[in-house]
């Protein structure tokens, strides 16, 4: 005869540990997520501020003035913004499509602009380090930061080309926070 054995289940304590280590698992894969979200957001802004400088330059070697005259104190880029800059570049083909950044699409900020606020602008006056300057308001990583230092470097003034990037300064909330700004002419 066979001796039934008696079939013994996990206790209490094994199931809480094994949830305690699921959900240290997932939280560590969600962490990691966000970051390569924050990472891919951030590769995107450059990609977009980029096609915006090389637009800003087409624009001034052909019409020998800089786009957004009217925009003097500043302007949001968006598509939902009204800008002289965002006319003068669409309308004569500069600028297929007006850039969103690709975390916040809450449309124009009229002048309720903060430093948590992510968006692209143009300035057309003077700010604290050039005048004609684009930025983007905020990046999410500090990869992105040192990317752009790297690559648009400020040279502590030394500015080759009239090209200055810069952190810091600047009108309608560019220059704020984790930013980039490029500007086309150096302040005097």
């Amino acid at each position: 005869m066979y001796k039934l054995e008696k079939s013994r289940g996990f206790t209490l304590i094994e199931l809480l540990v094994v949830i305690a280590i699921i959900g240290l698992l997932s939280s560590v894969v969600m962490v990691s997520l966000d970051q390569a979200r924050g990472r891919a957001r951030d590769t995107r802004r450059i990609s977009e501020i980029e096609q915006l400088i090389r637009a800003v330059e087409m624009y001034k070697i052909n019409k020998g003035v800089y786009p957004g005259e009217g925009d003097t104190g500043g302007a949001e880029i968006s598509p939902r913004c009204p800008s002289d800059f965002k006319e003068d570049l669409q309308t004569i083909g500069y600028l297929k499509a007006v850039p969103e950044d690709p975390k916040e699409n809450l449309g124009c900020s009229e002048g309720n602009v903060t430093q948590e606020k992510f968006f692209y602008a143009w300035d057309y006056e003077v700010t604290a380090e050039g005048t004609h300057c684009i930025g983007i308001n905020r990046l999410e990583t500090e990869w992105a930061v040192n990317l752009l230092a790297d690559k648009y470097p400020d040279n502590d003034g030394d500015i080759s080309n009239g090209i200055q990037y810069s952190t810091g300064g600047g009108d309608y909330g560019i220059g704020t926070g984790g930013d980039f700004n490029y500007c086309f002419e150096k302040n005097d």
